[in-house]
């Protein structure tokens, strides 16, 4: 009597069960342009950092009192105009500090090979060239430092989408799902 073979089932779940633990695919080597995009993005932060200050000074300056005079349709008192100040003042240190903080957590990220990130980072360099339609605001430093901080994070972007960076992503994810589902290898 012959015994009774399965059937041969491509789609079951044990088709590539062995006695044998899965072996572990290498860590992923972390490409030159994963690195480059990150220390753009770095650099685009610390941009950041330093226009805060110049900034403050344009707030602080008679052409920023002049322009919220021009575009105000009301006659505004320098008590107001102080409020005024002060309020944007305190605001754009509000933005700053988040502003800052999600980009280096992505930058981080980023770093580590989750795409999520990746794709974070283009969303936010392709909002960011909207910042280029008022550089004739707040003078010449100010102007460069926010081109500087628009492109670092193109320059980084265009960097973490080539095929090498790709690869890395890829790989990363892949080694991250296996590490997840095979916790003891």
């Amino acid at each position: 009597m012959s015994e009774q073979q399965p059937p041969a089932n491509n789609y079951s779940y044990n088709a590539y069960a062995s006695n044998q633990a899965a072996a572990a695919p290498p860590a992923p080597v972390r490409p030159k342009q994963v690195d480059m995009g990150f220390w753009l993005l770095i650099a685009a932060a610390v941009v950041s950092i330093i226009s805060i200050p110049v900034s403050f000074a344009w707030m602080n300056s008679v052409e920023f009192e002049e322009s919220i005079v021009q575009n105000s349709t009301v006659a505004i008192s320098a008590s107001e105009m102080d409020a005024i100040i002060a309020i944007t003042v305190a605001t754009t240190v509000f933005i700053a500090a988040i502003s800052l903080a999600v980009a280096l957590l992505v930058a981080l990220f980023i770093r580590k090979g989750h795409n999520w990130a990746r794709i974070v980072a283009t969303v936010f360099a392709a909002l960011g060239l909207l910042g280029l339609t008022n550089l004739a605001t707040g003078g010449a430093l100010l102007a460069v430092l926010t081109v500087l901080s628009v492109l670092l994070p193109v320059a980084a972007v265009i960097m973490l989408w080539m095929k090498p960076s790709t690869e890395y992503f890829n790989s990363a994810k892949a080694y991250r799902q296996f590490k997840k589902y095979n916790p003891g290898v």
